[in-house]
């Protein structure tokens, strides 16, 4: 039955409304039943706004995941805003050129393997601001990962070479910071 209907978003909203107010509706245009995931091979019509919209997509990755692409948060699933480091990566996998032995656009980078573990500070820069809780007092003080960074490294016993190594790094990120 579904397979000769023509859907819109208008169409599948009704169907939603309908669904929820009990009524009994055909569902085919959601993949599985589930009124999160459309149909694979349905009869689509898109408005001349949600053409405009997919053709944007298709052109522009971080658009599209940061636009429709849900994550699991502590909040539930949600919208995210994409770190500079994971646009980079996305650009990257997005990029296409014209392939003539495909005789299609392909990816520009075809071998693409990342290797990344979660939460290891890949987007943090010396001037990144940081709250930490003293455990006995249960204060809070603010710190940039630098200052943290000098205060950690002023307590360990070291060579001479090591304390003007440790010097001349703590120059130059605070010389980064400055211009950055």
């Amino acid at each position: 039955m579904s397979s000769h209907i023509v859907w819109t978003t208008v169409s599948v909203n009704e169907t939603i409304q309908k669904l929820r107010q009990g009524s009994n509706v055909d569902l085919g245009c959601f993949y599985d039943r589930n009124p999160e995931l459309k149909a694979a091979n349905i009869l689509f019509q898109l408005t001349h706004e949600e053409e405009k919209e997919f053709i944007k997509c298709s052109s522009d990755i971080t658009h599209f995941v940061e636009t429709y692409c849900r994550f699991m948060t502590d909040k539930g699933r949600d919208l995210v805003t994409l770190r500079d480091f994971q646009r980079e990566i996305l650009d990257t996998l997005g990029e296409e050129i014209w392939l003539d032995f495909l005789d299609d656009v392909g990816p520009v980078v075809r071998n693409f393997i990342l290797m990344a573990s979660r939460q290891t500070g890949k987007c943090q820069l010396f001037n990144a601001q940081i709250v930490i809780r003293n455990t006995l007092t249960n204060s809070l003080t603010t710190l940039t990962i630098g200052d943290l960074y000098n205060i950690v490294n002023k307590n360990f016993n070291r060579s001479l070479k090591q304390q003007l190594i440790f010097k001349l790094k703590s120059l130059i990120y605070k010389l980064y910071i400055k211009l950055s």
